[in-house]
């Protein structure tokens, strides 16, 4: 009798062991979580001056440095590449837009979408991708090719749609019967992965807008994200100046994103002083972001306190003394790297 309890107890402790090793191959505990971070802003972000690279914007130098604190590679994981950029000021193109081809940004909603013609990124250093497209009806056919792998695409439905290609070499391009959004291209086994969606010259009437069309929030849902980034402003004080506008507008693009991306953290910016604006009525401006991120308990990054003039910090400003160097992103990403972590993501 005494055998047979101590059999039942061994076939108990061997299931039990069983059932932890199942549940660790199921979660994979000693795999980093993975950590989207998704940018909504405007030149500030998306890099209009004299950056050189998308690498060098400050979403993405924040990238690295969270790859770099989880002990991953700074290329590794995924990186969002934009159809288009906004206006011809900028020290770098992520992407070529064939001839005759046209800007669907305010189509779909998203920022540097494209249609009308083929997409092409340069993706050395990427191993994969993830495209995003869009289609009006059931049918629209895309493809997808790198080197000489050609993937074919034929959309479901009509809406926002994604589909993997591997295998890249040194260019990715699309095309297809509709709206070509972007890529996530993505390197190695790094778990981080940034989508700066920022437009310049963008204003939360803008950005309102866009959520009214079909793709935006869409894309934002699919995406997951852990931690959204919402940065604006600037162009509402040059373009209207309406405090109580600028507040309503803000909070309703929080509310409106929020609502298909229930469980992300969220971290608010403001933005520093430019050249030739008077100081005081921008600072009270940003207090409308910082009075919100209050409310919110939201992280902010305080460019308006924290980041100097042109004036005091020329390096960081590119001619105009508005837009910035790679320098300028670089301080920023500073900033952004503490607000971000202060989420606890």
């Amino acid at each position: 009798m005494s055998g047979l309890r101590r059999r039942r107890r061994l076939l108990a402790v061997l299931t039990a062991v069983a059932l932890v090793l199942a549940v660790l191959v199921w979660t994979r505990p000693w795999q980093p979580k993975p950590l989207r971070v998704v940018v909504l802003s405007d030149s500030l972000s998306e890099g209009m001056g004299e950056v050189t690279s998308l690498t060098r914007t400050w979403p993405h130098l924040v990238g690295a440095q969270l790859r770099a604190q989880r002990g991953e590679a700074a290329t590794d994981g995924g990186s969002w590449l934009p159809a288009s950029v906004h206006g011809t000021m900028f020290g770098f193109s992520p992407a070529r837009a064939a001839d005759g081809s046209w800007a669907a940004t305010d189509t779909v909603g998203v920022p540097g979408a494209i249609a009308g013609g083929a997409v092409s990124w340069p993706v050395d250093g990427f191993d994969r991708a993830v495209v995003q497209v869009f289609a009006e009806r059931a049918g629209e056919l895309f493809t997808a090719s790198t080197g000489e792998k050609q993937v074919g695409f034929t959309s479901p439905a009509a809406g926002l749609h994604s589909f993997a290609v591997d295998g890249l070499a040194d260019t990715l391009t699309v095309r297809g019967d509709g709206v070509v959004v972007g890529v996530l291209a993505r390197a190695g086994a790094g778990a981080v992965d940034v989508y700066n969606l920022s437009w310049s010259g963008s204003s939360t009437n803008e950005w309102l807008g866009w959520l009214d069309r079909p793709a935006l929030l869409p894309l934002i849902r699919a995406i997951q994200p852990d931690v959204i980034v919402l940065s604006l402003g600037g162009n509402d004080y040059w373009q209207v100046g309406d405090l109580d506008r600028f507040g309503s507008h803000l909070r309703r693009i929080h509310q409106q994103v929020a609502a298909v991306a229930p469980s992300a953290s969220w971290v608010l910016g403001t933005q520093p002083v430019p050249e030739g604006t008077l100081a005081p009525g921008w600072i009270r401006f940003q207090q409308v972001t910082l009075d919100y991120a209050a409310e919110l308990r939201a992280p902010v990054i305080d460019l308006v306190s924290r980041m100097p003039a042109a004036s005091a910090a020329p390096q960081l400003y590119s001619a105009d003394h508005v837009h910035l160097t790679d320098a300028g992103h670089a301080f920023i990403a500073g900033i952004a790297g503490s607000a971000i972590a202060e989420t606890g993501r």
